[in-house]
C-alpha cells in the first residue's frame, strides 16, 4: 500500500515540464539548425519570414499551432525542405532540439513514407521521452498509406498520426501543426494526461477528404487518428492513439496521453533521484527513495492524472533487497526502483524499473 509522508523540500522530486513543443521545417529566413523560442505567430514570421509556401509548410503549421491554443514553441529552421535536412543522420535539423526539453515534436513536411528519417526522429524521441506528431502523405487514405505508416521502426508507440490534410487559405497543409496546438491547449486546460480528442479545430476552411464511420474504422485499424466534421459540432480531432495502438494492449504504447504520462513520470523520477548515486546503497536510502517516489505520484494522483479513489489503486513503488535488488545488484552498486502506474483503470498496473549506479 502506498505510504506518503512529508518529505523535506531539499529531497522532493520536482516535475519536469510536460508540455514543451518543438517544430522543425524549412523557411525563408532565420538562423539554420538553431533552436529559437517564439510565443506568437507574429514573432515567428518576424524571425523566419512572412512567406506561407505550400512547399514549405512550417509557416502554416506555426500559425495553426497558435490559433489552436499553443502559447510557446521552439522552432528549428532546416537547411532545406529535403527529408535528410529535416532529419539528418547526425547534427542539425531535429538533432538541434536535443537540449530543449521537447516533449512533443512535429516536423511539417516529413511524412510517414520517409521511413529512414521517421525512424531516426522516433529514436530521438525515445531518448528524449517525447512523442512525434506525424503526417501521412497527401491524398486519400489507402492500404498503402497505412502500410507506410507502420514501417517506422521500433518506436511506433511514440508516433501519433492524423488524417486527412487540412485546407486553410485555399491551400492543403499537413495536420501536425494544428494537432500540436490542440495538444498544447488540452495540456493547459485539462492536463497532459487527458486525451486531445473530441476537441474543436480552429483556423481551417475544411479537410481535403471527408471521413465517414467506415473510413474512420479503417484508420483505427491502421493506428491512425481521424479528423472529422460533424453537423452541429464542427471540425474535431477524433482520436488519440499511437501507431502501436492497433497491435498493443499496453496503455503506454497504445494511447498518446498514457505514453506522455508515463514519460513524464519516469523522466521526472530519473532526474529527481540522481542524488542516489552519491549515497550508500543501504536500507535508509531505499526507504527514502520509496517515499520520494510515492510522494511525487501522490501529487499527480491528487491532480487527476491517475484513476482510482485510493492511492493504492493508482500507483505504487518498491525499492529494497529481495524486492527489487539482489545481493549481486548491491555488490555492483545498483539501486533499482520499481514504479507501478495505473494509467487506464484502477489497480491495473504497468510496471516500470529505473536503475541507478551508486557508490555501493
Amino acid at each position: 500500500m502506498p505510504y506518503v509522508e512529508e518529505i523535506p523540500a531539499a529531497r522532493s522530486i520536482r516535475p519536469l515540464p510536460a508540455s514543451v513543443t518543438g517544430f522543425v521545417g524549412a523557411c525563408d529566413a532565420g538562423p539554420v539548425d538553431t533552436p529559437v523560442v517564439v510565443t506568437s505567430d507574429g514573432e515567428y514570421h518576424a524571425i523566419f519570414g512572412p512567406t506561407l509556401d505550400p512547399g514549405r509548410p512550417l509557416g502554416h503549421a506555426v500559425d495553426l499551432f497558435f490559433v489552436n491554443g499553443g502559447t510557446r514553441l521552439t522552432v528549428v529552421r532546416a537547411a532545406s525542405p529535403a527529408p535528410d535536412h529535416l532529419v539528418p543522420g547526425a547534427g542539425g535539423g531535429v538533432h538541434a532540439l536535443a537540449d530543449s526539453g521537447i516533449t512533443v515534436l512535429a516536423v511539417p513536411g516529413l511524412t510517414a513514407d520517409h521511413h529512414l528519417q521517421v525512424s531516426t526522429a522516433l529514436a530521438l524521441c525515445a531518448s528524449w521521452r517525447a512523442v512525434l506528431v506525424l503526417d501521412l502523405p497527401p491524398g486519400p487514405f489507402n492500404d498503402g498509406a497505412g502500410a507506410a505508416a507502420r514501417q517506422t521502426g521500433p518506436h511506433r508507440e511514440r508516433a501519433a498520426v492524423y488524417h486527412p490534410w487540412l485546407v486553410t487559405g485555399g491551400v492543403a497543409v499537413p495536420p501536425s501543426g494544428v494537432v500540436a496546438g490542440v495538444i498544447a491547449r488540452t495540456d493547459a486546460e485539462r492536463g497532459f494526461w487527458k486525451a486531445p480528442a473530441g476537441v474543436s479545430l480552429h483556423g481551417l476552411d475544411g479537410f481535403t477528404e471527408a471521413l465517414d464511420d467506415v473510413a474512420n474504422e479503417a484508420l483505427v485499424q491502421a493506428g491512425v487518428n481521424a479528423m472529422r466534421e460533424f453537423p452541429g459540432r464542427g471540425r474535431l480531432v477524433w482520436g488519440a492513439r499511437t501507431l502501436a495502438g492497433a497491435d498493443s494492449a499496453e496503455p503506454a504504447r497504445r494511447y498518446l496521453p498514457m505514453r506522455r504520462l508515463t514519460d513524464h513520470v519516469l523522466g521526472s523520477l530519473a532526474a529527481g533521484l540522481e542524488f542516489v548515486v552519491f549515497e550508500p546503497n543501504e536500507a535508509p536510502l531505499w526507504l527514502l527513495v520509496k517515499q520520494l517516489v510515492e510522494s511525487f505520484l501522490n501529487e499527480l494522483w491528487r491532480a487527476g492524472a491517475f484513476p482510482g479513489d485510493r492511492p493504492q489503486d493508482a500507483y505504487g513503488a518498491r525499492c529494497g533487497l529481495g524486492e527489487t535488488m539482489t545481493h549481486a545488484d548491491l555488490q555492483d552498486g545498483r539501486l533499482v526502483v520499481e514504479i507501478y502506474l495505473a494509467t487506464m483503470r484502477p489497480a491495473e498496473f504497468d510496471v516500470h524499473r529505473l536503475t541507478f549506479q551508486t557508490q555501493g
